[in-house]
């Protein structure tokens, strides 16, 4: 089962392409102290047909086909808020945490997968740019769910656009108010599988991202940009 993102993903297939690159950029928030954050977090892929193939993490130089498919998986260990965002290859932004009806807070040992459930991201044979971006943080980062908020209701494509600028200028500024040499301690590890016990016993077993998790320890502020690159 597919889950839908917004207009460009009016299917159950999230439009990336045959083959891609993931790198990623990382920032940090330097003063320590209560506002420190914990989490895990996994950004995986299941390759190959269903039943054959393997789950890898997404990384740098990942290379996927059509039909591979795409999960994240996140786990804070403190209170935190959580924000993730996709960047189309169109330009279409799309908020996928928090959705419509959700709050970006999360409470401490709360598991979340996006998509839910059994639900995966398919990969389909549309060239161009994807990027994902991953952002958590001690404090609720108002301003980004007003834009985000707002971007929701608009219709007209200049509208659209400059909404997807206006939020796009605010992650920017996100980064470049917490960006510091330092970067966040952030180490694999391994834990146990999550996914199979939310299946009913007659559902198919799902692909279980959780053994590719790392913790992330950050002082207040973390975000990483997926930038994929379709071949």
């Amino acid at each position: 089962m597919h889950r839908s993102l917004g207009s460009f993903f009016r299917n159950t297939v999230l439009t990336l392409a045959l083959m891609f690159i993931a790198s990623a950029v990382v920032f940090a928030q330097t003063p320590s102290g209560k506002n420190d954050i914990n989490f895990l977090y996994a950004f995986g892929a299941y390759s190959g047909s269903q039943g054959k193939g393997k789950v890898v993490s997404v990384q740098n130089e990942t290379s996927l086909r059509a039909g591979d498919r795409l999960k994240l998986f996140f786990e804070p260990k403190n209170d935190q808020y959580f924000y993730v965002l996709h960047l189309s290859s169109q330009g279409e932004l799309t908020s996928l945490y928090p959705a419509a009806g959700q709050l970006a807070g999360v409470a401490g040992g709360t598991q979340v997968f996006i998509p839910a459930g059994n639900q995966w991201f398919e990969l389909d044979g549309h060239p161009g740019q994807e990027k994902f971006f991953f952002i958590t943080a001690a404090d609720r980062l108002d301003r980004l769910e007003e834009l985000c908020a707002r971007h929701t209701t608009l219709k007209e494509k200049a509208d659209v656009k400059a909404s997807t600028d206006a939020v796009l200028d605010e992650i920017k500024r996100l980064r470049q108010k917490h960006k510091q040499l330092s970067a966040p301690a952030e180490k694999p590890l391994r834990i146990g599988g999550s996914v199979r016990g939310q299946q009913s016993s007659d559902a198919p077993l799902a692909p279980d991202i959780t053994p590719l998790a790392a913790e992330v320890k950050a002082p207040g502020f973390y975000s990483r940009t997926f930038t994929i690159d379709h071949r």
